[in-house]
């Protein structure tokens, strides 16, 4: 090998070395975002949890508590995969059990708790512990002295013609006068939700595509939308209507590590719109 070629080598390597503590970082990180509404007179703080897949943060789960505790959200909203099908279901019952304590909270299943075949067992303990499932519900909560619609739907696992079902109970059920939320595990469905405005709508199921490329690529794959998905992470705009996806919680996704891609609490700040917002 000749000089030049053993330096580019030499100099790949280097760069690989100091990347692959940020690359395979996993501690969590919080990310934040800002909705403006004239629908509200008071900020609203939601921290959003997807796919914690069973993960420990700590003993009983201290780590992932303090992190949500240190952002003193309104409420917690569930969006599935808490429980994971190939993991014991004790390490998410200890962190139901503590954030139920401390926050209103609602939940909607993903497909992770559809493949444990205990949906029934896991609604059952969520409601013992004071959570509120949602499946095809619409609720107005009060957080910060302000009241904004929570509306939530199963994981499409329920099938097609159950879930337009549901969505439709959710458009009934609201008061037409709130800021509304819907939550519901897959983003891609986000054309067949956008049918029935709702102000924001809140996801997870893609684990941020996995692995991503810096600069280049927010996501290389995701379950439901494959190769370079439209909907990996982040904040999507439609008109009056915004789609944020956490890239959830999760180590790994099926035994592939995370790149790039460090799993995320989510916050969200639902502020009152000023002018020239949005």
């Amino acid at each position: 090998m000749n000089r030049s070629k053993l330096t580019v080598l030499l100099s790949i390597l280097a760069a690989l070395l100091i990347a692959a503590p940020y690359a395979l970082n996993n501690a969590p990180v919080v990310k934040a975002y800002a909705v403006m509404s004239d629908k509200v007179d008071n900020t609203v703080r939601i921290v959003l949890i997807a796919d914690l897949h069973s993960r420990s943060f700590g003993n009983h789960q201290k780590e992932l508590l303090d992190l949500i505790e240190g952002q003193r959200p309104d409420i917690v909203m569930l969006g599935g995969d808490i429980f994971d099908k190939n993991a014991p279901l004790k390490t998410s019952r200890d962190f139901i059990k503590a954030v139920s304590d401390a926050y209103p909270c609602f939940f909607v299943t993903g497909n992770n708790e559809f493949s444990t075949g205990k949906v029934p067992i896991i609604k059952s303990f969520l409601s013992c512990c004071g959570i509120v499932g949602l499946e095809g519900d619409c609720f107005p909560v009060k957080g910060n002295d302000q009241y904004i619609n929570v509306c939530g739907v199963d994981d499409c696992k329920i099938g097609a013609k159950a879930l337009e079902y549901q969505l439709e109970n959710t458009k009934h059920l609201r008061d037409q006068r709130l800021f509304t939320i819907l939550l519901a595990h897959h983003p891609e469905h986000i054309d067949q939700y956008l049918d029935y405005d709702y102000d924001l709508i809140l996801s997870g199921h893609t684990h941020g595509g996995l692995f991503r490329i810096p600069m280049l690529s927010n996501g290389i794959y995701a379950p439901g939308q494959g190769l370079f998905p439209k909907y990996s992470g982040g904040l999507y705009r439609f008109g009056k209507s915004s789609l944020i996806v956490s890239r959830g919680l999760a180590k790994e996704s099926s035994g592939i590590p995370r790149l790039f891609n460090p799993p995320e609490l989510v916050v969200v700040d639902i502020q009152p719109k000023i002018d020239g917002g949005n």
